[in-house]
């Protein structure tokens, strides 16, 4: 049977609905992990350079804080922009984060997130149009500016769902995967097709939040293959040796998929 592709590009960005309908979701999983952390998780080291468990969930906790407080981002901003010129704005932000939350047990950022991020979800959706129209800068090199809407709806979600599979991978713990996942792999691949500018590839995630999608315009001369978990990781810039399989078609077609990088 003919494979058929779906357009990336043309699939709908989230809305404010879906995106809490989402973020609820999302919260959930995330709660679910955190709550299994036991006393010799916290130390563990991450995907994320540099951080243990530990100081992950409490980025975690600081972005809810940035999400319900705008004059807590702003702050954030400054003092890691003073504290750290040699970091580029997103590494000094988060720097600035985490520095707020040393004194933290994990116990007590678990609880903390579970109070913070429904919150966060509603501050988000509040937002008014005016401050969703802007357009900000990625923080990653060769991605486009994107709205601040953009960031609000789709990009916090996906960021959360990454750092669960991030501490997952930390704890040993199973990655369960739900409908909502799906939605976030379906947004991510979106971005991805939007800035692709190579020949047209046919993209197959498989596992359950998987898909067939075309990235570029035309008849694709070119199929990768990845599990949709390992593919997002890869994007995400966790893993540049995550298993790809080139189906048929042009070594150049599997180098263009590895280098891409989308915003998480």
């Amino acid at each position: 049977m003919t494979q058929t592709y779906g357009e990336a590009a043309r699939l709908p960005q989230t809305d404010r609905d879906q995106s809490a309908a989402v973020a609820e979701a999302e919260g959930r999983a995330a709660m679910a992990v955190l709550e299994k952390l036991g006393d010799d998780d916290w130390h563990r080291p991450t995907d994320c350079v540099e951080w243990d468990v530990r100081t992950l969930v409490s980025h975690l906790v600081a972005q809810c804080e940035d999400n319900i407080s705008l004059a807590t981002m702003a702050r954030r901003e400054i003092t890691g922009r003073l504290r750290h010129p040699g970091m580029g704005p997103v590494d000094a932000h988060m720097a600035a984060q985490v520095a707020d939350h040393t004194t933290a047990s994990g116990p007590e950022l678990t609880k903390r997130f579970g109070l913070l991020w429904p919150r966060a979800a509603r501050a988000r959706r509040r937002r008014p149009g005016l401050l969703r129209r802007a357009r900000i800068d990625t923080g990653v090199a060769a991605a486009p500016r994107m709205s601040v809407g953009h960031l609000l709806d789709t990009v916090y979600n996906r960021d959360l769902w990454m750092h669960r599979i991030d501490l997952t991978r930390a704890t040993g713990q199973s990655l369960v995967v739900g409908e909502h996942d799906r939605l976030i792999v379906e947004q991510v691949i979106r971005d991805l097709a939007l800035a692709w500018s190579g020949a047209p590839v046919a993209l197959e995630l498989t596992g359950p939040a998987g898909g067939a999608w075309l990235l570029g315009s035309g008849e694709p001369a070119s199929v990768v293959r990845a599990d949709a978990v390992a593919c997002l990781r890869a994007l995400a810039g966790r893993d540049p040796d995550v298993p790809l399989e080139l189906v048929r078609g042009a070594d150049t077609a599997l180098a263009a998929v590895r280098r891409a990088r989308v915003v998480f």
